[in-house]
């Protein structure tokens, strides 16, 4: 059962790229230039279990299998500690198949494997069914069962990168009308592309300003049904792409780059949650399909914040989350614009969300 469904709504195209799809697009692309770059992840490659040969590892993970097979519940904690302890295993055996090239040698072994793990899923996909999860659950065990959860290294480019973005609160919004705020909108988007960004500064500044029209922008949000805003997606998911193109040729450090855009993305979803939040709070009537939209946009921090950039959650933007978190299981407003009743809102959405981070594993 799917209580929500990603509405076909021009508001989902301004979110930090911004469907889902493009979401996942970029936030992997995070990941890969981070394990590749910096391998800030703190997996190791180690094997942990002793393997002797290919059939020795796929039958540890079939015996994992099984013990997942006999877990009749899982509450928030065991939970965490169940994945965790799936992926050591996971990566571990992925990672003796890989040296021993089975998976392109062996057809067979790679089914095998891609058939166990698949299994392991749907177990895990059965256990978020025995336990009455909540928002702040679906938070606790993105966080904790990341691989980046204990990166110290990342930890401190983090810190390293926060007055950066605690400074950009101090700029006001710009007071204008919703016209006024979409044409300043294309003109640095046109202007970024064509000047192009080739150092950090270069990327502060656009990060900086894009910033301000942003949160202008949400001003304005209840306005913009219907408005025509494919154009400032792609543009932005352009410039974004040059970004990391200009990390990959050395003009921009790699780790700035990761750093900083994944915070970017970060308090963009949750500014643009938050916002939503308020206008609903404030009781603005709403057709059925933007109240969807509304719905898929104060949910997207918990379907789009990935694995990385959960671990960049500064304090500030931890206690916006908790602020969404807070916010919608309370309000039988958010039930009745949404068109679904409180359990759905309060248990089968958060349930929804988990299931769907299983699936990413």
């Amino acid at each position: 059962m799917h209580p929500v469904n990603q509405p076909k709504h021009i508001y989902k195209d301004m979110i930090t790229f911004n469907t889902f799809k493009n979401s996942k697009h970029l936030t992997l692309k995070l990941c890969l230039l981070c394990l590749t770059v910096f391998l800030f992840s703190s997996c190791s490659s180690d094997d942990k279990l002793d393997f002797r040969s290919s059939n020795d590892a796929l039958r540890a993970y079939q015996d994992y299998l099984s013990s997942v097979k006999e877990t009749k519940i899982c509450n928030t904690s065991s939970f965490c500690k169940e994945i965790k302890v799936w992926k050591d295993i996971s990566d571990t055996v992925y990672h003796f198949l890989m040296k021993d090239s089975t998976f392109i040698k062996d057809l067979h072994c790679a089914n095998d494997y891609a058939s166990i793990h698949d299994s392991i899923r749907f177990e895990f996909l059965r256990l978020t069914e025995t336990w009455r999860y909540s928002y702040e659950d679906v938070l606790q065990i993105k966080e904790q069962t990341s691989i980046f959860h204990e990166d110290n290294e990342l930890h401190e480019a983090v810190i390293e990168a926060q007055p950066f973005f605690v400074a950009l609160d101090s700029l006001p919004v710009i007071e204008s009308n919703k016209k006024d705020i979409l044409s300043q909108y294309r003109s640095l988007l046109k202007h970024t592309i064509q000047s192009g960004i080739h150092d950090k500064a270069a990327m502060l500044d656009f990060i900086g300003r894009e910033d301000n029209l942003f949160r202008s922008f949400l001003v304005h949000i209840y306005e913009m049904d219907n408005e025509p805003l494919s154009d400032i997606t792609q543009e932005t998911e352009r410039i974004c792409r040059n970004i990391f193109i200009a990390a990959k040729n050395g003009e921009i450090a790699a780790r700035d780059a990761m750093v900083y855009m994944s915070m970017r993305t970060v308090r963009r979803l949750l500014q643009n949650s938050t916002a939503c939040i308020s206008d609903i709070n404030n009781q603005k009537t709403m057709s059925k399909a933007q109240g969807n939209a509304y719905l898929w946009m104060i949910i997207q921090p918990f379907i789009s914040i990935d694995q990385f950039s959960i671990a960049t959650l500064t304090p500030q933007e931890h206690s916006h989350f908790n602020y969404i978190i807070a916010q919608l299981p309370k309000s039988v407003k958010f039930a009745e614009t949404f068109g679904i009743d409180q359990r759905a809102l309060n248990y089968l959405l958060p349930q929804q969300l988990l299931k769907m981070y299983v699936l990413t594993l």
